[in-house]
């Protein structure tokens, strides 16, 4: 009969075997995905009615498919070991950059934007921005991890000045092959490639990698002399994209000019304070309480109430309170994020967690600022919660390389808990050999100088922490097992694992 500590004890071992990692991240996903089949179903089912013939459960259905295919997504990459992600950084992010160049000469255009890359045959389209956002990510912190002896102490920019060039040329080449093109390059051309066709998916990736190069030990100097730089490069793209008519930043200066403004020129209203309009209307309606599920009255004039503004919907329905709530499990999982950074032993794990995680938690920031109407019209989606397939696919992705760090924490701290504990039974071991040595040696002072020898050995043996089995065993032989040395070469083969 198994008692309740065998039977916790055996669930605890299952759980950890078949699934693994933060068992709270893993809780607050299943909440948020909950949440997503109650937003999309809401807001879909009377725009579903009008365009499906009376389906009213067609986005319902395909919103619960793309849930369990990012489950399945997550669970596959959390058994993934973080490593191989650092063995092959280099070579996935070569890979998502040529996706994302191919979006400028077969990507499919939606809302004026040429964001998507199709699957021939499947009739799928998905993001390679997204793509590139993880690989970036990845890239970086393998980067920062190889190099963490002399970040603290080398620029990650050559000097601007020309007299320093002059004066020591051998110096600023090196940083400029060593650090500036390997680290810099790939965030400059990533965020310069997206940014031509989602400007606000690029910003959450400088702002992601910027944060990661101050975790990474970079000095402050090198990253306010990066800010400048970067400033200037961007001020010059802005200008040549302007001049040669290439992207969107007609859309960019359009949308920060009717942010700010209650009318355009021609005094009429556009499209983008339309929808901060009716965003407005939804938040002031929700008030506290909400008009409870399925009673909005925004949804059929609110903009992609299932995307773009599902937040502002979540507000008119739950209130402030389910706001809040929503608000509370994205700050969640940056908390539980930090918790796995903390745990990491190595700089690569916890850079790439921190990073991960930080792309999602600024999204959903983001998201929800413009749902307020707080920032201007962005098109970015609610993490887990909005109507899509590739945006949540991405997410579920980074969610399970951050589970998977998190797994194989857990793995590496109860293996080092095994090893504690086999080593305090051997010590407890050694203090009653001691207390019998001494008691021995007490009762019995005038044995013989041979017999107080054998006991002296006992005594040496016990602090050595050899455990000596009786020679009396089938093989007649003495075997000895020093704890000391295998729990010192368990303890650093982990470190590397």
């Amino acid at each position: 009969m198994m008692n309740g500590s065998e039977g916790k004890e055996r669930s605890k071992s299952v759980y950890r075997e078949f699934i693994g990692g933060d068992k709270t991240l893993w809780m607050i996903i299943v909440i948020l995905c909950i949440f997503s089949i109650l937003v999309v179903y809401s807001s879909t089912a009377s725009m579903a009615y009008k365009k499906l013939d009376g389906d009213t459960s067609h986005f319902l259905i395909r919103q619960v498919r793309f849930i369990l295919l990012g489950l399945a997504t997550i669970y596959l990459f959390h058994l993934i070991n973080y490593r191989r992600y650092f063995d092959k950084a280099r070579r996935n992010f070569r890979f998502s950059i040529v996706l994302l160049l191919l979006t400028f000469v077969v990507g499919v255009t939606y809302n004026g934007a040429t964001r998507w890359l199709g699957i021939p045959g499947t009739g799928f389209t998905f993001q390679p921005s997204e793509l590139v956002k993880i690989t970036l990510i990845i890239n970086t912190a393998a980067f920062l991890a190889s190099k963490q002896k002399i970040m603290a102490t080398m620029p990650i920019l050559p000097s601007f000045r020309k007299s320093d060039w002059r004066r020591d040329p051998d110096r600023n080449y090196r940083i400029l092959h060593e650090i500036t093109l390997p680290l810099l390059m790939p965030m400059a051309l990533a965020c310069l490639l997206v940014m031509v066709s989602n400007l606000s998916t690029a910003v959450i990736m400088a702002a992601t990698c910027l944060i990661i190069l101050v975790i990474g030990r970079v000095r402050w100097s090198e990253i306010r002399r990066l800010i400048g730089a970067a400033a200037v490069v961007f001020a010059a793209v802005v200008i040549m994209l302007k001049i040669f008519d290439v992207g969107r930043v007609d859309t960019w200066i359009s949308r920060v000019e009717h942010f700010v403004t209650d009318e355009n020129k021609e005094g009429e209203i556009s499209d983008e304070q339309f929808q901060a309009y009716q965003a407005k209307m939804a938040v002031a309606s929700g008030w506290l309480m909400g008009r409870g599920p399925g009673n909005s009255t925004q949804r059929s004039n609110l903009p992609h109430p299932y995307s773009d503004y599902a937040y502002a919907f979540i507000i008119e329905e739950y209130g402030l309170l389910g706001a809040l709530f929503v608000l509370g499990c994205y700050l969640w999982i940056f908390y539980r994020s930090i918790v796995i950074f903390r745990k990491c032993d190595t700089a690569f794990p916890a850079l790439l967690v921190l990073g991960l995680s930080l792309t999602i938690t600024l999204q959903a920031l983001l998201h929800m600022l413009v749902s307020v109407d707080a920032t201007p019209v962005t098109g970015q989606t609610l993490p887990l919660i909005s109507l899509g397939g590739s945006s949540l696919l991405f997410t579920c992705m980074s969610l399970g390389i951050i589970l998977g760090v998190s797994r194989r924490q857990n793995a590496i701290e109860y293996e080092r808990m095994i090893a504690e504990k086999r080593r305090l039974n051997i010590e407890e071991w050694q203090h009653v050999m001691l207390e019998e040595y001494d008691g021995e040696k007490r009762g019995k002072k005038s044995r013989k100088k041979e017999e107080v020898d054998e006991l002296d050995t006992m005594k040496r043996i016990a602090y050595q922490g050899v455990v000596w089995y009786n020679p009396e065993d089938e093989d007649d032989t003495k075997e000895q097992w020093n704890y000391g040395d295998y729990y010192d070469n368990d303890e650093k083969e982990e470190d590397y694992s």
